[in-house]
């Protein structure tokens, strides 16, 4: 099997055009971080192996399906996806929401 060639048959196939469900937006994520060093899953593999020829045009257009994917998503779902590449070590995680308080501005 060519790693490489599925690789981006499958990030085709999770574009927002060939997919619905927002859940394909967080499996490109996986991809991205994956295929930029951590230790992620890439659709249903456990582990990137490390031949992986293309490695680098690979994560741009991976990163560039996420781009489309959060263009179409909606606030709540941009920000779980920012925690999930937050915690693969790429980003930042969003700022957390502020906490109303009965107390009068200052």
């Amino acid at each position: 099997m060519d790693t490489t060639a599925w690789l981006a048959e499958q990030i085709e196939a999770h574009t927002p055009d060939k997919e619905s469900d927002p859940q394909a937006a967080h499996r490109i994520a996986e991809a991205y971080a994956a295929l930029a060093g951590a230790a992620a899953p890439v659709f249903g593999m456990q582990t990137l192996p490390p031949d992986i020829t293309n490695r680098d045009a690979l994560r741009a257009r991976a990163l560039e399906v996420m781009k489309q994917w959060l263009a179409k998503l909606e606030p709540e779902e941009k920000d779980k996806l920012r925690l999930q590449l937050a915690g693969y070590g790429i980003g930042s995680a969003p700022a957390p929401t502020p906490v109303p308080t009965d107390e009068p501005a200052k």
